[in-house]
Order: structure tokens, then C-alpha cells, then sequence
């Protein structure tokens, strides 16, 4: 999982629309694997805590759980109550924020229970100020895992992680939907533009194809494209 800065201006501009705004309970989803939702979760439970609010970072990604290696335990086995939850949360010293790690060794169908994770969260909300949700992608389906839905639909927004240039629109519609339908409050759309790279970027790519013949020209216009603040806006 890669830890973003808290003083990003991106992290500030997802975090004062969501908790700073007053939301106690945010969802962090996408519609596949590997987009970015354990790295924003992380990075809004930490923003949350350094404002002075007293943050639990709960993960309920039974598809690639990734929290529980901060702490050293990559298994985990607690149940959707708050006597068996409490004995599996653990503190990050260097986020200062507690964190519950996946139950990755219990039967996931124990967390669709509506009533019981309802329960929990009022436990939670009565304890922090703030709990933020680490989910499993919207499009994951299978036996063992914490339908991504119904955790949306009971806190207060949820934040649709986008790969850009990967995650296909149709998917992305689907998931919408999908939320939409269990009412499920959209705060907002972050694209995450690893694989997508910037304008600048391509053209000092391409400017490579020409080195054989124009290896001294190109060079200066690699220089002038790197040094253009037009041309290297983040979109």
C-alpha cells in the first residue's frame, strides 16, 4: 500500500469535502482491485486524526486485505460485535489512528447481517469521532466477501476510487448503480492517474523515436516540455 503526504493538496481537497464538512462515517470503494482505496482510506483516517478527530480506520477488503501488514498480523478472526471487534483493533503509531484489520479467518456472511453491523457502527460513533471503511471493489463477488454495497449505504458518503485509463465506463456506470440502488451517498470521484500519464510526459516519450537523427534538438525541446507549466497541468 503506498502512503500518501497528508499535506497534499489532493488529500486536503478529499478531505474537506467529505469529514471536514461534517461527515463522522466514510466508505472508501472502487469498482475493481487495485485502485487506490486502501492508499485513500489510510490517508483520510490520517488527515482525520491529525485535525483532531479521534479516527478508527475499519478494513472489510476481504479480497486483498492490506492493513493488517502495517501491524504484522495479516490474519485476523473477529466477529461484527463490539466485544469481539475491540479485541482485533491496533494502533499505528505513525498515523496515530487505530486500525481494525480484515476478518479475513471468519465467515464473511456473518457481516451481511444489516442489524449487527449497524449495531457496531453505533458502538463506534459513540467511542470516535470518525470511522472511515476500507471496502472490497463493488465488482467483487464471491462467497467470502463483505458486499461493498451495504457498507456504503450506512455511513454518512462514500469515495469512488477511478483508475484512470484502466477502469472501463461501463464498469464504473454498473457500480453507480449498484450504489445508487442500496442508497449509498456518492461524495465524490477520485482518479488515480498511475498507469495515465500526463501530457508531458507522452511528448518526452515520443520525442525519443527522433534521438537517432535529431538527438541535440530533441534534447532541447525534452528540456522546454519538462520546464512548460502548461503542459504539465495536472488534469
Amino acid at each position: 500500500m503506498i502512503k500518501l503526504p497528508i499535506n497534499y493538496l489532493e488529500v486536503e481537497q478529499v478531505y474537506g469535502n467529505t469529514i471536514g464538512r461534517g461527515m463522522r462515517s466514510l466508505a472508501v470503494t472502487s469498482t475493481n482491485s487495485g485502485e487506490g482505496c486502501s492508499t485513500m482510506a489510510y490517508a483520510m483516517s490520517k488527515r482525520s486524526e491529525a485535525d483532531g478527530k479521534h479516527t478508527l480506520l475499519v478494513e472489510v477488503n476481504l479480497l486483498h486485505p492490506e492493513m493488517g501488514d502495517l501491524s504484522g498480523h495479516l490474519h485476523t478472526d473477529w466477529l461484527p460485535n463490539p466485544s469481539s471487534a475491540d479485541g482485533c483493533i491496533m494502533h499505528d503509531d505513525e498515523a496515530d489512528i487505530d486500525i481494525l484489520p480484515a476478518p479475513c479467518d471468519t465467515d464473511a456472511i456473518m457481516f451481511r447481517n444489516l442489524s449487527n453491523m449497524n449495531k457496531l457502527m453505533e458502538y463506534w460513533l459513540e467511542r470516535y469521532d470518525v470511522v472511515v471503511f476500507d471496502t472490497s471493489p463493488v465488482m467483487a463477488i464471491n462467497r467470502n466477501n463483505i458486499p461493498a454495497e451495504s457498507i456504503c449505504a450506512m455511513v454518512d458518503g462514500t469515495i469512488m476510487m477511478v483508475m484512470a485509463g484502466v477502469t472501463r465506463q461501463t464498469d464504473l456506470q454498473s457500480s453507480i448503480d449498484k450504489l445508487r440502488h442500496h442508497d449509498a451517498t456518492l461524495a465524490g470521484f477520485i482518479y488515480n492517474d498511475l498507469y495515465n500519464p500526463r501530457l508531458a510526459d507522452e511528448l518526452v516519450r515520443e520525442t525519443k523515436r527522433f534521438d537517432k537523427w535529431f538527438p541535440n534538438a530533441m534534447d532541447k525541446l525534452r528540456r522546454y516540455v519538462r520546464k512548460s507549466s502548461f503542459l504539465n497541468i495536472e488534469l
